[in-house]
């Protein structure tokens, strides 16, 4: 969970207009019938105690690199590659633009970014894989 507003010199209304930029696609099926469904039936919460709020783990391809382990959590507003992936990923990090807000964990200790940068994510498999 992440939680805590702008510190620095990042706004609100900066992010705002930032997040106003950002493309998003939706992935959808393509003809009436074409695909597989994707959905969740009573089979699969076996052995969870609902109610719950546990994120969804998916596989993923960022930035070509093949990730086993994507958490994704749609009570968290930001997206985070944690230091240790992002060197394994060999990404340069004079690729990244500055970025002045700090990110507050749960515990309320404050995290600084080294910046922030935009990378291609695909999911799914051929011929269903969506970039």
């Amino acid at each position: 969970m992440i939680t805590g507003g702008a510190t620095d010199s990042d706004s609100h209304r900066a992010r705002k207009a930032h997040s106003r930029q950002l493309e998003v696609y939706g992935v959808g099926r393509g003809r009436q019938g074409e695909g597989p469904i994707l959905g969740f039936g009573p089979q699969d919460l076996e052995g969870v105690e609902v109610p719950h709020d546990d994120a969804l783990v998916v596989h993923a391809t960022i930035a070509n690199y093949d990730i086993a382990r994507v958490f994704v959590d749609t009570g968290s507003s930001v997206n985070i590659i944690f230091k240790k992936a992002f060197v394994q990923m060999q990404i340069d990090e004079a690729d990244l633009a500055p970025m002045a807000t700090s990110l507050f964990g749960f515990t309320g200790n404050e995290v600084r970014p080294l910046g922030q940068i935009t990378l291609a994510i695909s999911l799914g498999e051929e011929p269903l894989k969506r970039t």
